[in-house]
């Protein structure tokens, strides 16, 4: 049975509240009031965690004064340092990330991306530091690339690995992964269930990421039809359904587009829809790759 305490599986994304994001953005940057409504309602919904960075525009700011709005309410926070840090720079950082988001502790501090994990021992050595020193939980590295988890397996002090998971980047790519991931005792965090938005558009969109994926993105919707349900119930309930994922990010740019994500979590996907989006493989996965996109 579905009650709210399945809701603290969802971590909202705010990369919204600080720039304008997504291929399906008709809207720009989500407003400030409107950002703080947001806050306010994933928070009363049971959602506790909040997935940010540093180079998501104003985000960290915008989190930083609902706390300071708010004192009842902290909100545990993921974020992102940017991939050009250095070492001199990064105790300042954080210093300057709690001062901003009103905490007094960060949930994870996240390497942006594999490569600025692979460059930068260094200033993996000072975040373990300052881990021991209690100010930082975890240590995780955002990852597009399957090879490129395989690689975080063996270092025990990153636990949280973030990574895309949808109904197209699915468990034929990803279920092999998830179970070593596992055994690591590593924590699992997935993004891009709508693949940044792509779901949402037409069939006859001229974007090419659209066309090269039409046949694809086409049976979804022939899904959709055939069970009566929505993309959001779709996307979201195939990540929820998979208990080896510790946490969904799902970001949102209004209330009543979180309010739709939170009622699509409740959805109940069968096994035979399950099957059917399995028959789904993608030949050129680069495709699933929004950094690739350009």
């Amino acid at each position: 049975m579905f009650n709210k305490e399945n809701y603290t599986k969802i971590i909202l994304g705010t990369v919204q509240m600080g720039l304008e994001y997504g291929i399906n953005n008709k809207n720009g940057k989500t407003h400030f009031k409107e950002s703080q409504k947001i806050l306010k309602k994933a928070y009363i919904s049971g959602i506790n965690t909040l997935d940010t960075a540093e180079v998501y525009g104003d985000a960290h700011s915008v989190i930083g004064r609902f706390h300071e709005k708010n004192p009842s309410i902290k909100f545990k926070i993921n974020t992102k340092i940017p991939n050009n840090t250095n070492l001199n720079q990064l105790e300042f950082k954080i210093e300057n990330y709690l001062s901003e988001l009103r905490v007094d502790h960060l949930e994870t501090i996240m390497f942006h991306s594999f490569d600025s994990y692979v460059k930068n021992e260094e200033i993996l050595t000072k975040l373990i530091s300052l881990k021991n020193s209690g100010i930082i939980k975890n240590i995780g590295v955002s990852v597009y690339k399957n090879m490129e988890i395989e690689n975080l397996l063996i270092d025990d002090s990153i636990s949280v690995v973030q990574l895309p998971f949808n109904l197209l980047d699915n468990l034929n790519l990803k279920e092999g992964l998830f179970k070593k991931l596992r055994e690591k005792n590593k924590f699992i965090h997935t993004r891009s269930a709508f693949l940044q938005g792509l779901f949402f558009k037409e069939l006859n969109d001229k974007n090419k990421i659209v066309q090269q994926l039409k046949a694809e993105l086409g049976w979804l919707k022939k899904l959709l039809l055939e069970y009566n349900c929505s993309i959001e119930q779709l996307a979201i309930s195939y990540c929820f359904m998979n208990k080896e994922i510790d946490n969904v990010i799902l970001g949102v740019d209004s209330v009543y587009q979180l309010s739709i994500n939170l009622l699509a979590a409740k959805f109940n996907i069968t096994k035979e829809i399950l099957e059917k989006i399995h028959d789904i493989r993608i030949k050129d996965i680069n495709l699933l790759n929004p950094s690739l996109w350009n």
